[in-house]
């Protein structure tokens, strides 16, 4: 038996093993990727600002609290010089600040993170408007000063939309599609449901007022939802959707964005009723802004998941834990070798040359702590300090090895100098190498004696090239590993790494052509 055939078949052992153990979790022992893939997380700042001008001062604004699709964590709420009251109803949970006879800029800081999974429902097609509801519905089927129930253009469009339809489905459907293809309009102020249907066009609140008036007449209960569409930056805005009560359930629909029977996974709720998201004193100069940050973090329904769970390395990793070895290190160790993979196919089928061979998977490794963007600054900072104290090493002519170590010994105390330059000038990107303690720094000054070397065996412009190529390959190294999906993925299925190994015999056994030289000799390959 020949090697190829040899390593072909093993291959297919260790494929096999693994498929076979993933699919019996899968299909055995009800393992489930929706309570394995992480979730998206939101940093939420809210920094509000104004000023008191004698008068008794009061600013209120709606905050969060859990629910079933929406978890909040980490909330803090500041605001010195003012006197904060929380007020929780069925409906909302209010922040108030308030003062006395306030005089002067007041800033107000609150933020929280927020958890939030997509919903959608499927309502049963075969169901039917009720005759009544329980007495604590009335006040969603009341009409209102913005929600005219009654009003005779209100009720003639209902009853025309609804025609013979009987399901409630039906419906709520040939509503929902006629407010959805109206107009859409950023109005300033206050758009009630009868002036939405004369336009013809509205926001989200008057379009959300439509279609509650013609639900409402409709005996189908409905509330306005005030929140947020949580993107990254900053913003200024807020949006408002519709819940109707059907079957038990308040359902929700968002008629300018076109969500029926479901919200994407980054509506965050922050109220119910028609309110307005801020109320303040008059002549206070009142201003707002939300900072919102996306970062992906483990399922909140992962640990419990796998604690009932078997043949996973969740009690394995408990286990290092209670002896003072921090979880986060090792579900990052086991991803270790899927940034090694990464080098492993950017030099063999690719043909990528880098400093070193697994240097730049150490590299993405100690960058973990720190970041990319600062990871790639100290990157280029190395190659300029070691370029630099090589040159005038060189003219009074030292030894190679002492050499090497006084361009170490300087790339530290350079490292020292831009802490200090960077915590002086409050440069967040230098600020993060703070953390960098000590792997980092022992890997780039081992990756300055690499330069160096590099710089003596093949000349500046080649290393220069290699340079460029090493970074493209730390930085898809960085990551694949800092993936938390791939965290939990190893977690729940350490099996997966039976590929990985699969995969490096694979590319051990590989003889073809790596995809550069089939760039570099193009036009000899097509000859052939």
């Amino acid at each position: 038996m020949n090697r190829k055939k040899t390593i072909r078949i093993i291959i297919a052992i260790l494929l096999a093993v693994m498929v076979s153990v993933i699919g019996y979790k899968y299909f055995f022992l009800g393992y489930t990727f929706e309570a394995i893939v992480p979730q998206p997380n939101y940093s939420v700042n809210l920094s509000m600002s104004f000023t008191g001008n004698g008068e008794d001062l009061a600013v209120r604004t709606f905050l969060p609290v859990n629910e079933h699709n929406q978890v909040i964590s980490n909330e803090y709420i500041g605001g010195e010089g003012l006197d904060f009251r929380r007020e929780i109803t069925p409906l909302y949970n209010r922040g108030d600040w308030t003062q006395y006879q306030a005089e002067g800029p007041f800033t107000v800081n609150y933020s929280f993170n927020a958890m939030i999974r997509a919903m959608e429902f499927n309502i049963a097609p075969d169901l039917k408007i009720p005759d009544r509801y329980d007495d604590s519905l009335d006040y969603f089927l009341k009409s209102t000063d913005v929600i005219q129930v009654n009003d005779p253009l209100i009720t003639s469009l209902a009853e025309e939309l609804k025609a013979d339809n009987i399901y409630i489905t039906d419906i709520v459907k040939s509503l929902f599609d006629y407010v959805y293809g109206l107009g859409s309009r950023p109005f300033k102020g206050t758009t009630d449901a009868v002036t939405a249907a004369k336009l013809q066009e509205a926001s989200c609140n008057g379009k959300s007022r439509l279609f509650s008036a013609m639900a409402r007449h409709l005996n189908i209960p409905s509330r306005l939802v005030g929140g947020l569409i949580l993107t990254t930056g900053s913003k200024r805005t807020s949006h408002q959707w519709i819940e109707l009560y059907i079957a038990g359930y308040w359902i929700p629909f968002d008629t300018l964005n076109g969500h029926f029977a479901e919200l994407p996974g980054n509506y965050l709720a922050l109220y119910r009723g028609d309110e307005s998201l801020f109320r303040h004193s008059r002549n206070i100069g009142f201003d707002y802004r939300y900072d919102i940050r996306k970062k992906t973090l483990a399922n909140n329904r992962l640990e419990g998941f796998l604690v009932g769970s078997s043949f996973n390395l969740y009690h394995i990793l408990t286990d290092f834990f209670k002896i003072s070895i921090a979880m986060n290190v090792l579900q990052f160790l086991l991803v270790i070798p899927l940034g090694v993979l990464v080098v492993v196919f950017s030099r063999n089928i690719i043909g990528i040359n880098t400093l070193g061979t697994f240097l730049p998977a150490l590299m993405a490794m100690s960058f973990q702590g720190i970041g990319l963007l600062p990871g790639i600054v100290s990157f280029i900072f190395v190659l300029t300090v070691t370029v630099l104290i090589r040159i005038p090493l060189n003219k009074i002519g030292l030894l190679h090895t002492p050499k090497l170590a006084v361009m170490m010994i300087v790339v530290i105390m350079s490292f020292i100098g831009l802490t200090v330059i960077s915590n002086f000038l409050n440069i967040d990107t230098f600020s993060a190498l703070n953390s960098a303690a000590l792997l980092p720094i022992a890997i780039l000054t081992i990756t300055s004696e690499r330069i160096a070397i590099t710089i003596e065996e093949e000349g500046f412009k080649h290393t220069i090239l290699i340079m460029i190529q090493t970074l493209i390959v730390m930085s898809v190294s960085f990551i694949v590993m800092s993936s938390v999906a791939l965290q939990a993925l190893q977690i729940a299925f350490p099996e997966l790494l039976l590929g990985v190994i699969s995969m490096n015999l694979w590319i051990g056994s590989w003889t073809g052509i790596r995809l550069s030289e089939m760039v570099r000799f193009r036009e000899l390959y097509h000859e052939s």
